[in-house]
């Protein structure tokens, strides 16, 4: 076998393993009602996704970083300041001696303090880079609780769903401005995606309304 080939089994195999379901314990849920955001989340906890690298590539294979690319002031509709950090984190995992595999993702958060905004900007940024190693990706492909539903509900909903969460965020990518938002999130609202989905659509405009 080449050392081409042995590397890319490599991959594979630690993917594989990366990008198995986190524990059930791991799934966070916050309410929109309760975060003001107006659309409930779901996800996993930081320390789990963490947890999963070390298991599989065990401490010091891996690392992460993150830098801060943007920062923003302003106010609640309540009055009250607020600090908004957009970052960027990179995970580096090294395949072996001699190969290391490097991706980098955005992500932001918007807060009252400034350290509450720092962590969950680099937070948010670190579980998106993580899922493209495949850790947590549940979280955003919307299938996060596939392993606990029933069957029967599962296929109904994806019978009613005749466009993937990836294809409606290609659409609004180019039908999307400052003056239809607003629609936007109101199609989001009416379509049968689970709340999961529509969650993931709902930061999606966050993130695409903040390059408008």
């Amino acid at each position: 076998m080449t050392k081409t080939i042995e590397g890319e089994f490599k991959k594979t195999k630690i993917y594989k393993e990366l990008s198995k379901p986190l524990p059930k314990e791991s799934i966070q849920r916050t309410e929109g009602a309760k975060t003001k955001k107006g659309y409930d989340t779901t996800g996993h906890g930081y320390q789990y996704i963490v947890n999963r690298f070390n298991e599989v590539l065990g401490i010091g294979n891996w690392n992460w970083g993150f830098k801060v690319v943007k920062e923003k002031e302003g106010m609640f509709k309540s009055g009250s300041r607020y600090q908004e950090i957009t970052g960027e984190a990179t995970i580096e995992v090294k395949i072996d001696s001699m190969v290391s595999v490097s991706h980098t993702e955005y992500g932001g958060h918007r807060s009252g303090n400034y350290t509450d905004a720092l962590k969950g900007a680099s937070t948010n940024a670190f579980k998106k880079t993580a899922g493209f190693f495949g850790v947590g990706k549940g979280a955003f492909e919307g299938s996060i609780d596939d392993d606990n539903r029933d069957v029967g509900d599962f296929d109904r909903e994806k019978a009613t769903t005749t466009e993937t969460v990836l294809e409606f965020i290609e659409r609004m990518k180019e039908g999307l401005t400052k003056d239809t938002i607003s629609l936007w999130q109101a199609e989001i609202k009416n379509t049968s995606y689970n709340a999961g989905q529509q969650g993931i659509l709902m930061r999606k405009i966050e993130e695409l309304e903040k390059k408008l």
